[in-house]
């Protein structure tokens, strides 16, 4: 009885002595994000302003829309250009030029912002440089390896042709842009011997292209060359080239100070955790807080030249595409809402429509 007295109190002593330890852990404050393209094409001209989501312990949050924030552009010519906050309630934090503004080749440009909080911004210089045009574009499919060796990956590879000017530094970009795509269903393909709803056996679907590449250039050593440029890379996940896919994207003459940037951006995105990556780096943009210099602003204001690209792929005209098709469904209208899975997702996806966009014209 007496040891098992003894074993009470010593475990009484030792719970006595353990004190809860409170860990704090400094949340970082949300830094502000500036998405900002302005090009020489019809406005309206867009930026868009968010707080990035901190990270700690656990997730913290997501990123929100920076709103009530005044947002100017000034060229060297002294005039400015004022820009007015979205009404679309689905679209908060961004900011539109009047229709009617677009940039011009030789101005340079200025990005002003004042948040509602009162802080203030303004980004480096952008300086338009003229984009030399695109005279044809041509696309072929390509099998790239993939750290599954029974796996590769296939893709559409579109590579644009043009004459760059000698004796100038040109910087290009190439930006894409929603593009659409035709959804077929395919029931025979799962041996369901299943018709497809007699409406609804052709879709229509736009998207951002994936994977999101950051393609970017310069002529240091192939000034005043023709030039055969890859623009773009869409992976084929089975679904996107079943038919017709119309790719937009835009190409953009830069300045240098961006074209680091783009460069840097795409590196990182590019890392894929192997011994033989650059090591992360920290991509400063040229945004600057007026009321504190170090204060790092994330995202970049980029003034361009633009020429808009939209070309038509066609099934028929590739050598291969992927096998077996991602999942086939008897309705068209219903692939958002299938890729849904479980429905987790609170608001419901839209029915596809099955009446191609106004300017189809593949």
């Amino acid at each position: 009885m007496g040891k098992f007295y003894s074993i009470i109190i010593v475990l009484l002593l030792f719970s006595s002595c353990i004190e809860p330890y409170n860990a704090e852990v400094d949340v970082p404050d949300r830094g502000l994000t500036v998405e900002a393209v302005i090009t020489t094409l019809p406005g309206p001209q867009e930026v868009k302003l968010t707080r990035n989501a901190p990270y700690g312990l656990s997730f913290v949050g997501i990123n929100r829309p920076e709103i009530l924030a005044k947002v100017a552009l000034r060229d060297d010519l002294g005039r400015t250009f004022v820009f007015t906050e979205s009404q679309d309630p689905n679209r908060p934090g961004v900011y539109f030029s009047d229709p009617d503004f677009s940039a011009e080749v030789g101005r340079t440009y200025n990005l002003e912002l004042e948040l509602f909080s009162g802080k203030r911004y303004i980004s480096r210089p952008e300086t338009v440089a003229e984009v030399p045009k695109v005279d044809s574009l041509t696309y072929k499919a390509v099998r790239t390896a993939t750290t599954n060796k029974y796996i590769g990956e296939v893709g559409v590879q579109v590579t644009a042709h043009f004459q760059d000017p000698e004796g100038i530094e040109n910087y290009y970009h190439w930006r894409p842009l929603k593009s659409t795509f035709v959804f077929i269903t395919e029931p025979d393909a799962e041996g369901t011997n299943n018709a497809p709803i007699s409406c609804c056996a052709r879709c229509f679907h736009t998207d951002i292209p994936q994977p999101a590449n950051v393609i970017t250039y310069d002529d240091k050593d192939v000034d005043g060359l023709y030039q055969r440029k890859v623009v773009a890379y869409v992976v084929d996940d089975g679904v996107r080239f079943k038919e017709t896919y119309r790719l937009d994207f835009l190409h953009l003459s830069v300045s240098q100070r961006a074209h680091s940037f783009l460069r840097l951006t795409n590196q990182q995105l590019s890392l894929t955790g192997s011994v033989f990556d650059p090591p992360p780096a920290n991509i400063r943009g040229n945004m600057i807080s007026l009321d504190d210099p170090e204060e790092q602003v994330l995202g970049y204001f980029l003034a361009a030249d633009a020429q808009f690209m939209r070309v038509y792929i066609h099934k028929d005209r590739l050598e291969f595409v992927k096998t077996p098709f991602s999942k086939i469904y008897l309705d068209c209208r219903q692939y958002l809402r299938a890729m849904d899975g479980l429905g987790r997702n609170p608001i419901i996806p839209p029915l596809l429509p099955v009446d191609p966009p106004d300017d189809w014209n593949p």
